[in-house]
């Protein structure tokens, strides 16, 4: 009898690939599928995916499936790609130079150092922005009263003269009083029912003027777009029998929201791609007891890279999306355009150059056999023998090997008087080498060694490159899950329900009043089980942290500090201000007791709890020789010569735990290929990782 509405589906769209895990939850039985991506409709990867699952599974019902969860790059490259809506801004009179201004920040070191670097244009140019002549003033009362008729007026100015179909509302402390923000809201959609309106005191209604603007700016950049997307992958699933409530979207913090929730608070969505795989890298570092982790998902597009120290993921409420910033909660993931498609060049300057340009999935790399015409890393890959042409995806897709020789012949190694394997060598060489770089940055820029971590390779890409990068870095243990292809699918299924919400009302801890602060709590917290309802979860079940953000008073920064679950009396205030204290020592090296404390925001965590995936234990090898997993051997230049090492291809499916070999070699399975270069040795623990560590 067949147990309906079993299975859970996470389902990642990626620049080239679409990859799906499913889970049945009443056996543990897993299936993984990777179907190409279809970057002018990411909507029908989604389903593509599902069809090819039902595919697999003839005896499954789309009735079956009972959670689906997915990571999307729409709202992402709407941003990167400048292609969201036209968008236009109302502002307080007289505050128009703080989107301009942009905190009057200088760019990175490393972008000033780039003489190509520019400042990305903003969002919203100063045309489409109009003053509006009210104001509030810090404490919330109102000094000049909001005229209907000037926002009327101006919302048609803009929809007329420029064709805006999204407005972005941003006016002084309307943290401490949304009235006007609403006011304009109601206003515009009785005038003007088609153009959608954010609202900053709904969307991020704290302190700091610029975060918040730039916050709401990206919401209503992005908005429409995900909308569409969101409404059509509704419609789509519908039509197909998809009949569960359950369907969600991950969030940039690593939490799922679902899809209704998602369509009302798109900017949370903005690194909803790479925020699965970093899950993912949660699970590991605590499945194996290694409490300071890297993870390296390189895809056909990129690379993300993200730190998990003592087992906790980095967050920060300070991140950039193709440099706009934006403060919702995400977490702290470097991205740089290098891939499995980064297409290799002669620059200007005679010398090769890789990235940041990608095929993507079309035209894709030369050997996809797709149209594309400039070489790539994967065709790099390919012609140094990592890759195998005839069993690419298991077959799937057959790989062009004479024309990605002939494309790095013709474009590099015939102008660069190379060799072909000297060519394809030096594109991954250069491809590793700015892999590196970011890596490199995103950890010492926090005071961290690199030898202190161990590198979990995930992406289509990542356990080709993970190894060379590794080595290069003097990190001595690299992490190859069961599924390292569909990493950030799998993070999906690994993952909760989670919401947090802000609200500015700045005041000092000690003077503060208790029923006020109550008060602001209880208000978040019924925010929190009204979403939980939307989203078909129990309210009542939900998992509630009251957070006060606190700091110095005169100081720019603030931090979290848990306050319990219950409410709060005058007698808790020496607590709260002697945990601070100790977190701003642990933080920052010191600490000031007798300056008075100011209390920033009011902050609630909400967590819906779900079922997740969890690794089987893999067959042990009993003592028996891993040579059993030898598939063939082939060629594998590992250097750059034109000498090629014969070099055992190890089928990962035949491996079991406790199995050992030493590299070179190659370890192929559906979803990737792993290299293992000389001078390390590989071995498979007992959740079938695979497990690479360098000899002493």
């Amino acid at each position: 009898m067949r147990t309906t509405m079993s299975w859970m589906i996470g389902i990642d769209t990626g620049g080239t690939f679409t990859d799906v895990i499913a889970l049945d939850r009443a056996t543990g039985r897993l299936r993984t599928i990777k179907t190409p991506s279809m970057p002018h409709d990411p909507s029908e990867a989604v389903l593509n995916g599902i069809a090819a699952f039902l595919e697999m599974e003839p005896d499954v019902e789309s009735g079956d499936i009972g959670f689906l969860a997915h990571g999307t790059t729409v709202a992402t490259n709407a941003v990167i790609e400048r292609k969201g809506v036209r968008t236009g801004l109302l502002i307080t009179k007289g505050t128009n130079a703080v989107y301009v201004a942009r905190m009057s920040r200088q760019p990175s070191a490393t972008d000033m150092l780039n003489p190509e670097f520019r400042k990305p244009a903003l969002l919203i140019p100063a045309r489409q922005t109009r003053e509006i002549g009210e104001r509030l003033t810090h404490d919330g009362s109102v000094l000049s009263p909001l005229d209907p008729g000037e926002v009327v007026r101006a919302v048609k100015e803009l929809t007329e003269a420029h064709g805006v179909t999204s407005i972005a509302v941003c006016y002084l402390f309307s943290f401490m009083d949304p009235a006007h923000e609403r006011a304009t809201r109601d206003l515009i959609r009785k005038a003007f029912p088609d153009v959608r309106v954010s609202l900053s005191s709904d969307i991020l209604p704290i302190v700091r003027e610029y975060r918040r603007l730039s916050t709401t700016v990206l919401d209503a950049y992005v908005g429409p777009t995900l909308d569409r997307y969101l409404r059509r992958l509704g419609d789509g699933l519908t039509a197909r029998g998809v009949t569960t409530p359950q369907v969600f979207i991950m969030q940039s913090n690593g939490g799922l929201m679902s899809i209704d929730v998602a369509s009302a608070n798109p900017v949370q969505t903005l690194l909803s791609g790479p925020a699965a795989g970093v899950i993912s890298g949660r699970y590991l570092s605590e499945l194996l007891g290694l409490p300071n982790i890297v993870t390296f998902d390189v895809g056909g597009t990129s690379t993300d890279i993200a730190t998990i120290v003592n087992g906790e993921i980095t967050e920060t409420t300070e991140g950039t999306v193709a440099g706009h910033d934006s403060s919702v909660p995400m977490n702290e993931i470097g991205t740089i355009g290098a891939g499995g498609g980064t297409i290799a060049r002669i620059g200007a300057d005679g010398r090769l150059h890789v990235g940041p340009d990608s095929a993507g999935a079309v035209p894709g790399p030369v050997c996809y056999r797709r149209g594309g015409e400039e070489p790539t890393v994967t065709d790099a890959d390919l012609v140094l023998g990592f890759l195998d042409p005839a069993r690419f995806l298991e077959g799937r897709l057959a790989l062009d090997l004479d024309g990605a020789t002939r494309a790095i012949a013709d474009r590099l190694a015939g102008p660069l008087k190379l060799t072909v394997a000297e060519a394809a060598f030096g594109i991954v060489k250069i491809v590793n080498s700015n892999m590196e770089s970011e890596l490199r940055l995103n950890l010492m820029a926090r005071g961290l060694n690199p030898r202190d971590f161990a590198l979990v390779a995930i992406g289509g890409a990542g356990p080709v490159h993970a190894s060379m990068v590794a080595a290069s870095m003097g990190i001595g243990t690299v992490v190859v899950p069961p599924y390292p292809g569909l990493g950030s699918a799998m993070g999906l299924l690994l993952t909760d329900i989670r919401h947090t919400y802000l609200q500015s009302n700045p005041g000092l801890l000690d003077g503060y009043d208790c029923d006020a602060m109550n008060a602001l709590f209880d208000g978040l917290e019924e925010r929190a089980r009204d979403e939980a309802r939307r989203e078909g979860t129990d309210a009542d079940a939900l998992a509630i942290t009251r957070i006060l953000e606190i700091r110095y008073a005169g100081q720019g920064y603030e931090l979290p500090v848990p306050c319990g679950g219950d409410r709060l009396e005058d007698a808790d205030k020496p607590a709260i201000r002697a945990a601070f204290h100790r977190l701003h020592e642990r933080t920052y090296g010191h600490c000031a007791q007798e300056t008075a404390v100011e209390i920033v925001n009011f902050r609630v965590d909400s967590l819906a709890v779900l079922p997740k995936l969890r690794l089987p234990d893999c067959p042990p090898a009993d003592g028996g020789s891993p040579d059993r997993a030898i598939a063939r051997r082939r060629p594998v230049c590992f250097d750059g010569t034109n000498k090629r090492i014969d070099t055992p291809v190890y089928w990962r499916p035949n491996l079991r735990a406790g199995d050992r070999f030493d590299g070179p070699a190659i370890v192929e399975q559906a979803d990737t290929t792993t290299v293992v270069i000389p001078g390390q040795r590989a071995e498979i623990d007992r959740h079938g990782n695979l497990i690479l560590t360098f000899a002493a």
